[in-house]
C-alpha cells in the first residue's frame, strides 16, 4: 500500500499492540509529519494539532546539520515518568537520518529498554539510519506518485514470477529481489498481496486455492520481513514455499 503506515497504526491502537517505535523513510517530510501529527490528533493520542502544547509529546529536529545527542537525553529524562494524560508519551524525531552516532547511540539504548507507555515515530529522508536502530523499529516507506507507479510495474513482475514459480523463475526471482532495501521489499509484498486479493472473487476454484496459498505464503513471509529476518533466507522460503504449494 501506498501509505499503509496510517492503516498499521490504526490498526494496532484498536487491538492494543502498538509497537514501541517506528521508522518512516518519506520522500516529503513535512508533508509526511503534518500527517503524523493528525493521525495521532484524530485517535486522541495528542490533544491538539498544535503540536508543540501536547504534553506528552516531543518533536525533535536536527540542531544545524544534526540531532545532538542532548536532545535524545532531554527526551530520556522527560520520558522516564508515566503519561500525565494515562495514555501516551510519543516522540517525533525528524530527519532521523540526521542522527550523529552520540545521539544514535543514546536513542539505540532507549529502544534496547522499551517502556510500554512510549512511542517513538522516526522520520528520514533516506535510509541512512543506524541498522540497529533499523532492527528495533517497524519500518515503512511513503512514495510519491511516480515512483509508487514504478512500484505497480514490479509487482505485477512479480505476481508472474509467483504463478509460474519453476526453478528458473526461483533463480531470476532470487537474484531480482535480493537486491532490494527492506523497506522496498515491504512495500511490494503488500501491494502484491493487495492484488491478489482483488481477484480472489473473480477465480475459479482450483485458481483460488492456488492464490490463497500464495497469499498466506505472502503474509508469513510479509511478517518476518518486518521483523528483520534475513531477507535472502526469505526468498529462498518465499520461492520453495510457492513451487511446493
Amino acid at each position: 500500500m501506498k501509505e499503509n503506515f496510517f492503516e498499521y497504526f490504526k490498526i494496532c491502537l484498536l487491538e492494543d499492540k502498538l509497537p514501541h517505535a517506528f521508522l518512516i523513510e518519506t520522500e516529503n517530510l513535512e508533508e509526511t509529519f503534518l500527517k503524523v501529527i493528525k493521525l495521532l490528533n484524530e485517535n486522541n493520542l495528542i490533544n491538539t494539532l498544535d503540536y508543540i502544547n501536547n504534553i506528552n509529546l516531543i518533536v525533535i529536529e536536527p540542531d544545524g546539520k544534526e540531532i545532538k545527542s542532548e536532545s535524545i537525553a532531554n527526551l530520556q529524562k522527560r520520558f522516564s515518568l508515566k503519561p500525565l494524560n494515562d495514555n501516551y508519551n510519543i516522540y517525533i524525531i525528524k530527519e532521523a537520518n540526521k542522527m550523529n552516532i552520540s545521539s544514535a547511540n543514546k536513542l539505540l539504548k532507549f529502544l534496547e529498554e522499551p517502556n510500554s507507555t512510549t512511542i517513538g515515530i522516526l522520520l528520514a529522508t533516506n535510509s541512512q539510519v543506524l541498522p540497529t536502530i533499523k532492527s528495533r523499529c517497524q519500518i515503512f516507506k511513503i512514495l510519491d506518485d511516480k515512483n509508487y507507479t514504478e512500484l505497480e510495474k514490479e509487482a505485477t513482475i512479480l505476481i508472474d514470477f509467483l504463478n509460474n514459480m519453476n526453478n528458473q523463475n526461483e533463480i531470476e526471482c532470487k537474484k531480482r529481489y535480493t537486491k532490494y532495501e527492506r523497506t522496498d521489499l515491504i512495500n511490494l509484498f503488500e501491494l502484491v498481496i493487495n492484488s491478489y486479493n482483488n481477484v480472489l472473487k473473480e477465480c475459479s476454484l482450483q485458481e483460488l486455492k492456488l492464490i490463497a496459498n500464495i497469499i498466506l505464503v505472502l503474509e508469513n513471509v510479509l511478517r518476518m520481513l518486518k521483523s528483520n529476518v534475513n531477507i535472502e533466507l526469505l526468498l529462498d522460503k518465499l520461492c520453495i514455499e510457492v513451487k511446493n504449494s
